[in-house]
């Protein structure tokens, strides 16, 4: 008895592993030193924390060369191995050998392409000349009607260098009239008998071409003006009667452009037609305007030579009837 009251009393060493493991007896919660939890856990994993700390840190971590998202690697990047990368990737043929099927299948979208892309430069082209050929269309119109504004003026200044020759040759009847009466009171003139009847024709003879000349003088202008008005007419219905409505590409034709047709090719192929079509239509009136300009220049150029003419006639008589007025005393 007194053997097991030593082995269970105060300072045993059963009650000293009661202590130790708590106040609850074995695999009670408490504990006495803080510390022997963290050491018990360390020797569980045998120090694993420790071993962790005096390794040297390695690539291949999250964001690290090597890692997840990495730039060697990583998801979508172009090295050799990775997921949809461009050699050895998902989806990619690799460093194998292209089959005639695959090799066939790329060369007709390569071919898709080029055609696709020659036709928007093709539409693109044909745009900007049209816009070119109507731009050049309105100048030349604008020309042609500038011209006739000229043309115009010319008229009326050969109009008025007619009435300004028909006042001269009044002028010149009157100074003739005004020497006679000048004359000396004692110079007496008597006219020959015989020769009355030929002085008589010759002034009748010549006031008649005087007349005829200044009628042919006053037709001429109206005349060109009127000529001049009936080219602009004449040349604004040639204008208006050319289009450029032309042969329209049947299928067979346009197919030899087209490859797989879709709608977005065929309304392609369609603006292409329309576009040349106008530009034929353009350039036939803007052929048209060239010839008209030249005409109505020429004609302009030979009215002009004309004025020079009448108003160097005009100078002569001017000059001539100041001589006689000056004559007079």
């Amino acid at each position: 008895m007194p053997s097991q009251a030593s082995g269970r009393g105060y300072g045993s060493p059963l009650a000293l592993q009661q202590k130790a493991r708590g106040p609850s007896g074995y695999g009670g919660l408490g504990r006495t030193r803080p510390t022997d939890t963290d050491a018990n856990r360390n020797d569980l994993f045998g120090n694993a924390a420790q071993r962790q700390q005096q390794q040297p840190k390695q690539s291949g971590g999250y964001g690290q060369a090597g890692g997840y998202s990495a730039q060697s690697g990583a998801y979508g990047q172009s090295t050799p191995g990775s997921y949809g990368a461009s050699s050895g990737g998902y989806g990619a043929y690799g460093d194998r050998e292209l089959t005639a099927e695959e090799q066939e299948e790329e060369d007709i979208s390569a071919i898709k392409q080029e055609i696709m892309f020659i036709k928007q430069q093709d539409v693109s082209s044909t745009r900007n000349a049209l816009r070119l050929a109507q731009q050049a269309e309105e100048t030349g119109r604008d020309t042609l009607a500038r011209l006739a504004a000229q043309g115009e003026r010319i008229h009326n200044t050969e109009r008025n260098l007619d009435l300004a020759a028909t006042q001269n040759c009044i002028a010149e009847g009157k100074a003739l009239e005004l020497k006679t009466l000048n004359r000396s009171m004692f110079a007496v003139h008597v006219p020959n008998p015989f020769t009355a009847s030929s002085r008589c024709k010759a002034r009748n003879q010549k006031i008649m071409d005087n007349h005829h000349r200044d009628r042919e003088a006053r037709d001429a202008t109206p005349r060109a003006v009127w000529e001049s008005f009936a080219r602009q007419d004449d040349q604004n219905r040639t204008m208006a009667g050319m289009s450029g409505a032309g042969k329209k590409s049947s299928l067979a034709e346009r197919a030899k452009y087209q490859f797989e047709a879709d709608s977005e090719d065929d309304e392609m192929e369609n603006e292409i037609d329309s576009n040349l079509d106008a530009l034929h239509g353009a350039a036939k009136r803007v052929n048209q305007l060239g010839h008209a300009m030249n005409t109505e220049v020429d004609t302009q150029n030979k009215h002009i030579d004309r004025i020079i003419g009448k108003t160097d006639k005009v100078d002569d008589q001017i000059a001539m009837n100041t001589a006689r007025l000056n004559r007079i005393k």
